[in-house]
């Protein structure tokens, strides 16, 4: 989640080719590998063929989870999550207790609690976990509305 935030420079909710790239790079970087340009774009290329599910030549944080170690990929258990804009502005109004704008780590933890009741391949054990990385994509632990739709849904609500 972090990464996400990191890289997703332009806050559009996806990774596109260049902010890949700039995420292979330093990966490349710390593992001290030898790259050129060339061959930057040729990985960058390669991991939007096997990533990109929908070939809208970005990847989408579902697509991108599926790049982590399994035991860190909570995401992909609220893959088929489907909501519409008014359910999911429901949800975020709900869980927006104070009314404030954003969900603090009070409120994501009851929201975590809730999904568990209805996703029970959701391992409980686990949700201070997912709480932790859901939070790193906050800003300054607050996750405002945008953050939250990346986290629920499959496409950012437009």
């Amino acid at each position: 989640m972090a990464a996400w935030r990191r890289y997703d420079t332009d806050r559009s909710g996806y990774i596109e080719a260049n902010e890949l790239k700039g995420f292979l790079s330093d990966l490349l970087e710390k593992a001290n590998r030898h790259y050129d340009e060339q061959k930057l774009l040729e990985y960058t290329q390669t991991i939007l063929r096997m990533f990109d599910l929908n070939g809208d030549g970005k990847l989408g944080l579902s697509e991108m989870a599926r790049l982590l170690p399994v035991q860190e990929n909570f995401l992909l258990k609220f893959q088929g999550v489907k909501l519409t804009s008014e359910q999911f502005n429901s949800i975020f109004n709900y869980y927006d207790k104070d009314g404030n704008g954003y969900i603090d780590e009070q409120e994501l933890e009851a929201l975590l609690r809730d999904l568990y009741q209805t996703k029970k391949d959701v391992d409980v054990n686990n949700l201070m976990g997912y709480k932790e990385s859901i939070m790193s994509l906050s800003d300054g632990g607050k996750l405002y509305r945008g953050e939250l739709e990346i986290v629920l849904c499959r496409e950012p609500i437009v």
